[in-house]
């Protein structure tokens, strides 16, 4: 909840005061009947400023009551829940159809994960399937607005994955592998000491975490990355892997890029070892050190050299 300064009251009442003198200053029309309407409405737009400039800073507290309400739902939807070896997955009759094979990816890549990460997730992992897009833009499992380009989200919290059952298959089953490395980057960095919800994963750069689920769901080889990756081969414009803190470099593709030669040369083994270097020091570059034995530069300089060769 925003309160306001003195100072900033001050700013509000000026750039009111200022509004009602040019309002003043505007040339009245030279018909009686519109000229009676014009005054009318100057004083209409004078009392609105007045108005604005005294109830302004009460506005932020009438704005928060709304904080945290259920989004607005278009149609009840009754869940039931599957329950596997370690899944409890949610679900409605119109999405029954793709459930038991939905059920079976998520085992499959509980099983992948657990064995290339090198760590057992803590407890039974939470999954909620909805049939259709416009159905999982109105959960209320996580706060704020889902995007149509949203193919699903892990909150960190209670740890739960939400995604809308997609065609093909394969895009259902990218996404879940996706979401459920997420899944394991919370679990692996938490912080207990720290308050609910509150992991190391979430002070990493996206390019490091969202490019580790890409490279992870749908390994090294990609035809969106790769376009990326020649085209700046091409031009001579590769980032360095401190560039990749710059909003420029989209961080899905060029992450992905990135965990693709660290694996591609040091192994999948140093993944795991990675992320929990990198989020119990607040940096990815602890990581590079620690694990990798290289600092940024010169693992910048070798990326760089695998990139050529491969484009």
């Amino acid at each position: 909840m925003h309160d306001p300064s003195s100072e900033d009251k001050e700013l509000d009442l000026a750039w009111s005061w200022t509004a009602l003198h040019r309002l003043r200053a505007c040339p009245t029309t030279s018909s009686p009947a519109r000229a009676g309407r014009g005054r009318w409405a100057r004083v209409a737009w004078l009392g609105a400023l007045l108005l604005a400039a005294l109830v302004g800073p009460l506005a932020p507290v009438a704005s928060g009551q709304y904080f945290g309400r259920n989004k607005v739902q278009y149609k009840p939807l009754d869940f039931q829940i599957l329950k596997t070896e370690n899944f409890d997955i949610y679900y409605y009759p119109s999405a029954k159809e793709g459930i038991d094979i939905s059920a079976r990816m998520a085992e499959r890549w509980l099983a992948r994960l657990e064995k290339l990460l090198n760590h057992d997730l803590t407890g039974r992992q939470s999954l909620i399937l909805y049939a259709s897009h416009p159905d999982f833009e109105q959960t209320n499992a996580i706060m704020g607005e889902i995007g149509e380009g949203t193919g699903g989200v892990t909150e960190p919290l209670r740890r739960r994955i939400i995604l809308p059952l997609a065609e093909p298959l394969a895009d259902t089953d990218h996404v879940i592998g996706h979401e459920l490395v997420h899944a394991f980057q919370f679990d692996m960095t938490a912080r207990p000491e720290a308050g609910p919800g509150a992991t190391g994963a979430n002070v990493l750069p996206l390019w490091f975490i969202e490019g580790m689920a890409e490279y992870l769901s749908i390994g090294p080889v990609d035809p969106h990355t790769a376009m990326w990756l020649r085209d700046a081969a091409r031009e001579d414009k590769l980032p360095s892997i401190r560039d990749l803190n710059h909003p420029r470099y989209f961080p899905y593709r060029w992450g992905q890029a990135f965990w693709a030669y660290v694996a591609g040369t040091y192994g999948d083994d140093a993944i795991g070892p990675m992320l929990t270097t990198a989020a119990t020091a607040g940096s990815p570059e602890a990581s590079f050190k620690g694990i990798l034995g290289v600092d940024e530069k010169e693992l910048s300089e070798g990326w760089h050299k695998a990139i050529r060769a491969a484009y």
